[in-house]
């Protein structure tokens, strides 16, 4: 088969295509993992009480959370564990600035058949604009001293 001029225009052109697309997709692909440890940052969360009675009537615990993201922060969620840790509960914040840094203002109801004794943030969840999402698990928050604990006293102790 011989080849002629318009064979080898098409040929060369529908290659130099198909590396353009593989090329495009290993680049955007390699910087997204470059680039996913940045996307996402907690600096801060602060209770405003360390102690909560829950014995006579439910009660609110109030804090601020200061977080980072790159492509705008939308929702922070923050889970709080049980002392036995058979009891999870949880509470969101939205930025309602839609800014990539956001000091967000929270609180989260703690009812009065709430496990007496040490609750401790399980995990922080962080949900930008797009919807991308990053879990601060807890041993991210052990290591970079996200240590906080409420003592909640509620008449309800530990099975």
């Amino acid at each position: 088969m011989k080849m002629n001029s318009h064979h080898i225009k098409y040929w060369l052109i529908k290659s130099t295509l198909l590396s353009m697309l593989l090329a495009y997709s290993f680049f955007s692909f390699s910087e997204e993992h470059l680039n996913n440890k940045e996307k996402f940052d907690l600096h801060s969360i602060n209770f405003v009480q360390k102690s909560i009675d829950v014995s006579k009537s439910d009660e609110s615990l109030y804090f601020s959370l200061k977080a980072y993201s790159q492509l705008g922060l939308n929702t922070v969620n923050i889970y709080f564990e049980s002392p036995s840790g058979e009891e999870i509960i949880q509470t969101s914040c939205t930025n309602k600035k839609k800014t990539k840094v956001g000091l967000l203002l929270g609180r989260i109801l703690f009812k009065k058949k709430s496990e007496s004794g040490v609750w401790k943030i399980n995990k922080i969840v962080i949900e930008d604009l797009n919807g991308n999402l990053k879990t601060f698990d807890k041993a991210f928050l052990i290591e970079n001293k996200f240590t906080h604990t409420l003592r909640i006293n509620s008449g309800k102790l530990r099975r």
